[in-house]
């Protein structure tokens, strides 16, 4: 019995080990953006991993929440970017209404492409969501003063369809910042805010600054 019981405690630390410390995201660089100035990147934040129509195959938490296809991203010193984020996920909700509006970025407002209630299409210019209720995740760099509410797919729109939210802020000196999504979309943890809102890779990621 000792020796099966070390061997179960053997297996579970090398479980943790492979699927939570040594598992890394890849890392995707910015891309020159040729409609505006600085670089660019796109991103798809998607209800689970494994799911999604271009999913990580033989991810370890396929269930899981997450950015596609990375959340280790490099971008160029003192420049704009330009993110583009396809939004596919259902509402789930912000728990301080103050984050629903959209901070640090150029011009203050973020343009989005959206599904009303009769699924048509529908886009525009916003300053934030009209309910913190509408919130699906979340963009936030906090050491650069930005965030950014993601609206949730409308239910009514039609099958495979997705927000597309695009807004731009400017980095500063070279260095690596945390970025992460405020919704806790951790579900089955406490309070929400457990798996992959602690782990890189899913709704936790960096900024590297160079």
């Amino acid at each position: 019995m000792l020796v099966l019981g070390v061997g179960v405690l053997c297996a579970l630390a090398a479980t943790f080990v492979v699927g939570f410390l040594l598992h890394r995201p890849t890392t995707m660089s910015a891309v020159a953006n040729t409609s505006a100035p600085g670089v660019r990147i796109h991103l798809e934040a998607v209800g689970s991993v494994g799911s999604a129509s271009n999913g990580r195959p033989g991810d370890p938490h396929p269930t899981w929440a997450g950015y596609l296809p990375t959340t280790t991203l490099n971008v160029p010193a003192n420049s704009v970017v330009t993110m583009q984020i396809d939004e596919e996920d259902s509402a789930r909700g912000l728990r301080n209404p103050f984050w629903s509006q959209a901070q640090g970025i150029i011009g203050g407002t973020f343009h989005m492409t959206y599904y009303d209630n009769n699924g048509k299409p529908q886009q525009g210019d916003f300053r934030a969501l009209d309910t913190a209720d509408n919130a699906a995740h979340t963009f936030a760099i906090p050491d650069l003063g930005v965030f950014v509410p993601l609206e949730a797919l409308n239910s009514a729109a039609p099958a495979g369809s997705m927000n597309v939210i695009t807004f731009s802020f400017r980095t500063g000196k070279p260095g690596v910042y945390h970025w992460q999504c405020f919704v806790p979309c951790g579900a089955g943890t406490i309070a929400g805010n457990g798996g992959p809102m602690q782990t890189l890779g899913y709704m936790v990621g960096l900024i590297v600054v160079q």
